[in-house]
């Protein structure tokens, strides 16, 4: 099954013998795709590799007076354009259509999908309930996916596929659930699920960042103000009491000397440091960068337990929402996706469900082999296995660590809080030690000022004679 958000791509290419060969894969950058056609081109000694990505175009026709305006999918303008013509279109213009498109709030999601399940719980038609809904919303993006949406519903389109088109704006597990919810018999229930899985990403994004904006504005603002007082207000103590001033005390001294290199070595500090984040941030958006980063943050204390929780709930209520569909291998593997944690997702892919389908092994003992999930998880698994209560479970277990989750993270942001008050509480011992050592420098005038002699006229004796 292709990945969430992955594009189509043509390889083209001669074989061993100079007969042309195409073929078509989906990946989800241009460069996997390239690394896969290479692997092609090796094996079977293809040459003249040409990897193209299929893009979207927008074209405007003329039949007769009347204007024509669309969208199609193509490779290259000139397909597009010989497409038209061969249907009888006089061609005026075809440009690249790039879908810009943001991502609906997540209040209004879960209120539109909260809404629509209270209304199919009144038995009215989902096509009428798309049409209020569409009317009603106030997020422009979500309006706009949700008119999509019908659209593509009155052309033919399949439900799940019409939902996933939207996947930019509603999020693509979302628009995946709601896609396989409209296909259900139990569409109530699904959407209730799906609505509480919205909220509950929402509020663990909004809680986590909550929790790290004020300790972020502190340390940002502290370290000004240090930066300040030890390269600028300090540099002009010390040189206005130099010429009158004896030794440097030993904390001063220190000081000074990291304020000199601090300012001799400044720009190549802040390349250093932007070429290391920079390194960084694209490390982490490789695909090898990001399942590592996952793992190791896992086992960071305290934190890593509260993100390994989160990615557990998270699975599990996927699991739990899309388990009645039937569709097992996928329900797993849609869950690793919307699980947030690319480690998990990678043990789920290529070591639990192959060993599921190649040997038969059963459901909680693949979880078991991904090593990543918590003892209790496999144990209620292992006896959901062998009662058929898979699904409740599965929510159970959200509910769990949902609610274990609310408490950790009030503890987290007490941690943090303590943290940053010990951070201030340093810094501050810090700026007063060194303030009252620079207030302890003894003035010692130099001792060519010390030797210098008073200029003394001699006095000036008057002598009075009476010359009478």
């Amino acid at each position: 099954m292709p990945q969430l958000g992955a594009s189509e791509y043509r390889i083209q290419a001669l074989d061993q013998s100079g007969k042309p060969i195409q073929r078509y894969i989906t990946s989800t950058s241009i460069f996997a795709a390239r690394d896969r056609a290479k692997s092609f081109a090796k094996t079977y000694g293809w040459k003249r590799l040409e990897v193209k990505k299929k893009k979207t175009f927008s074209y405007r026709v003329m039949r007769g007076t009347t204007a024509i305006d669309g969208v199609q999918s193509a490779y290259s303008r000139q397909e597009v354009a010989t497409a038209l013509e061969k249907l009888g279109f006089k061609v005026q213009s075809i440009r690249r259509y790039y879908d810009i498109r943001f991502s609906a709030a997540p209040e209004e999601i879960v209120t539109f999908i909260g809404t629509s399940a209270k209304l199919l719980e009144q038995k009215l038609p989902y096509n009428e309930i798309l049409h209020i809904m569409a009317g009603n919303v106030r997020d422009k993006n979500l309006k706009s996916a949700l008119k999509g949406i019908i659209k593509d519903l009155k052309d033919g389109v399949d439900s799940r596929e019409a939902f996933q088109r939207q996947g930019k704006v509603m999020g693509h597990d979302t628009a995946l659930m709601l896609g396989i919810a409209s296909k259900s018999g139990d569409m109530k229930s699904i959407f209730e699920s799906v609505a509480r899985f919205v909220e509950r990403q929402a509020d663990f994004k909004k809680g986590l960042l909550s929790s790290m904006i004020l300790p972020a504005v502190t340390v940002l603002a502290l370290i000004g103000a240090l930066a300040f007082y030890i390269l600028y207000l300090l540099p002009k103590m010390v040189d206005l009491l130099t010429p009158v001033s004896g030794s440097m005390p030993p904390l001063t001294t220190f000081t000074l000397e990291v304020s000199e290199m601090l300012k001799d070595n400044f720009w190549f500090l802040v390349l250093g440091i932007a070429a290391a984040m920079g390194a960084f941030y694209a490390w982490l958006l490789s695909a090898n960068g990001r399942v590592a980063f996952d793992r190791f943050i896992i086992r960071v204390p305290y934190l890593g337990r509260i993100l390994r929780n989160t990615s557990v709930e998270l699975f599990c209520r996927v699991l739990g929402i899309m388990y009645t569909t039937g569709e097992n291998i996928d329900a797993i593997q849609h869950a690793s996706e919307a699980s947030r944690n690319r480690f998990l997702e990678k043990q789920i892919k290529l070591v639990a469900i192959p060993t599921m389908l190649k040997y038969g092994t059963e459901f909680w003992k693949s979880l078991e082999m991904t090593r990543f999930f918590p003892e209790m998880v496999v144990s209620r698994f292992r006896t959901a296995a062998e009662t058929g209560s898979v699904k409740s479970t599965s929510t159970q277990l959200a509910d769990y660590y949902e609610m274990e989750n609310r408490y950790a993270m009030k503890n987290l942001v007490n941690v943090i809080e303590v943290g940053v008050s010990l951070v201030i509480m340093v810094s501050m011992v810090f700026l007063t030690l060194l303030s009252s050592e620079t207030a302890t420098i003894k003035i010692e005038p130099k001792r060519d000022q010390q030797q210098q002699q008073m200029t003394v006229e001699p006095d000036t004796v008057i002598y009075i004679t009476n010359e009478d």
